[in-house]
């Protein structure tokens, strides 16, 4: 849903900046949007927290020797990978919103 949301407010945002939309249109457009992704970081941060401590979880029960300890590692790993992609997505908004990227 998050996701289908994001991409909504992408396109919209894309689609006003081309048809050169009045600056206060296109201002409350960057301002939805950037509401939008500080959700998604929100939802990703808790998300991720939970994804870690499940992890401990399966380690603990699954024990940390040999291969058994593959599955939880990996779970930490794309957790982490997870946070990471969503906050850089923040961060690339951002700097298109200050101008530090130009947008076309």
């Amino acid at each position: 849903m998050l996701k289908r949301t994001g991409t909504v407010l992408l396109l919209a945002s894309v689609a006003l900046l081309s048809m050169g939309a009045a600056p206060e249109e296109e201002q409350a457009m960057l301002e939805a949007f950037d509401e939008a992704l500080t959700a998604m970081a929100y939802a990703a941060g808790g998300l991720a927290v939970f994804a870690i401590a499940w992890a401990g979880v399966v380690l603990m029960a699954e024990g940390a020797e040999g291969q058994r300890g593959g599955r939880a590692k990996s779970a930490v790993f794309m957790a982490v990978v997870g946070l990471v992609i969503v906050l850089s997505a923040k961060g690339i908004a951002l700097a298109l919103v200050n101008g530090v990227i130009p947008s076309f």
